[in-house]
């Protein structure tokens, strides 16, 4: 019985993974496909990476995403470090409200986030700019980092600090030495997953971007409602292989702190 549990499970495990990750494989498979139109049989060619580095509008608007992305996740890092650790010195109810506020973003669909801060934005009869974007992406940002930074800092173990403070180093001297190094995977992990959530949006950046400027999601979008270019495949491969070393560069960074938190279970 066990067995045949343990078969239908792998199963069900493998089908799910060939479901999520089998339209990914095509699409890195077809920017390598001559056919302009992804038609077989597949016949290698690198040609559409040529014409990639060639098509300025495509590759402006990849260059807008990334440091739109990056400020993004710079911003929540920071936030979501200062407003957890500052929850902390709450009563445990006021911290439950303020998580609350902190997360209810993710309950909110992003289409209505976009538009209230569109509408907020005509209500002031202000004009659309990067600083709205910015200002929208850390919105829906946000939470996924604090979600990270708080299971961290639920693991952190009060002793260390009351240790520190016992030896007579000051409260900044135990945040740079204690803290912050046993937070760091977390902000890791946190700005990544920021970076990719303000990366791939399209919502917010539709409502709020002024005229003349463009993020990739954007024009994918239009790419494919006027004409579908294969240019898209080669960056969306590039993407992914840059998504995949960042997050095995976190993974590596956040090691010794998972190595350090099983030693801390076998030791208790």
């Amino acid at each position: 019985m066990n067995k045949a549990i343990n078969i239908v499970s792998r199963a069900f495990i493998a089908l799910a993974l060939l479901f999520l990750y089998t339209p990914i494989a095509v699409l890195m498979l077809m920017s390598l496909n001559a056919s302009r139109f992804n038609q077989l049989p597949f016949e290698f060619s690198t040609r559409w990476y040529h014409d990639l580095f060639q098509n300025h509008v495509l590759l402006t608007a990849t260059k807008n995403s990334v440091w739109i992305a990056a400020i993004t996740a710079v911003i929540c890092v920071i936030l979501a470090t200062l407003l957890i650790l500052g929850a902390q010195a709450l009563s445990k109810k006021l911290r439950r409200f303020t998580m609350s506020l902190i997360l209810m973003p993710l309950t909110i669909p992003w289409l209505i986030l976009g538009l209230s801060l569109l509408l907020m934005i005509r209500a002031l009869d202000l004009n659309k700019s990067l600083f709205f974007v910015l200002a929208g992406h850390v919105v829906i940002a946000l939470p996924y980092a604090a979600i990270v930074l708080l299971a961290r800092i639920q693991a952190l173990d009060p002793a260390l600090e009351e240790a520190s403070g016992s030896l007579g180093a000051g409260p900044f001297t135990t945040f740079r030495r204690i803290t912050l190094p046993t937070l760091a995977p977390a902000m890791v992990a946190g700005g990544f997953l920021s970076f990719m959530i303000s990366f791939d949006n399209f919502v917010i950046s539709y409502f709020l971007i002024p005229f003349g400027f463009s993020t990739l999601p954007i024009e994918i979008q239009s790419s494919i409602k006027f004409g579908f270019t294969p240019e898209i495949n080669a960056v969306s491969t590039i993407i992914i292989g840059i998504s995949l070393m960042c997050l095995a560069g976190a993974g590596l960074i956040m090691r010794p702190g998972i190595k350090g938190g099983m030693l801390k279970k076998e030791e208790t």
